[in-house]
């Protein structure tokens, strides 16, 4: 990947800090921006416009299993749909202890990258559109960044 100081065509970033966060509905997300205007985001160099909202879909994706952590990547299309994409599960017991690490996914095509958050699970499955985010067993925890973070959590 290309330093932003070396783009000169086509940068995919997210300009404004989306405050992502539990919906107000169960198994749905928020964008709350600390400035209350929403999110600014480029696709290939064209700048686009998402508004605050609340209690947006989940994309379905697939399961999660019992006492494991896993990262998913909050990202938006020229619309302004927002998709949820499931990273790689890796035990928590086994964070932090350096036998496993918690890495993004990627970025699907034709999307940029606002944020995403970790779901600690402890109690039963997982599968984000349909657990509730506020359950006892699930522990969230949510990002905001520009572009996805190149390191891997591990812890």
């Amino acid at each position: 990947m290309k330093n932003l100081s070396e783009l000169t065509h086509g940068g995919t970033l997210c300009l404004s800090k989306a405050g992502l966060a539990e919906g107000t509905n169960a198994n749905t997300l928020k964008i709350a921006a600390p400035n209350g205007a929403g999110v600014d985001y480029a696709i290939d160099g064209l700048l686009y416009h998402k508004a605050d909202a609340d209690n947006i879909a989940m994309t379905a994706c697939a399961v999660q299993a019992d006492l494991t952590s896993c990262l998913y990547l909050v990202s938006l299309n020229a619309a302004g749909t927002v998709t949820i994409t499931k990273g790689e599960e890796a035990l928590t017991a086994s964070l932090g202890v350096g036998r496993e690490s918690l890495r993004w996914p990627e970025v699907p095509a034709g999307n940029c990258p606002i944020g995403g958050f970790r779901v600690d699970n402890s109690g039963g499955t997982f599968t984000s559109g349909t657990t509730d985010l506020g359950a006892a067993t699930v522990t969230d925890t949510y990002y905001d960044f520009s572009l996805v973070p190149p390191a891997p959590l591990i812890a």
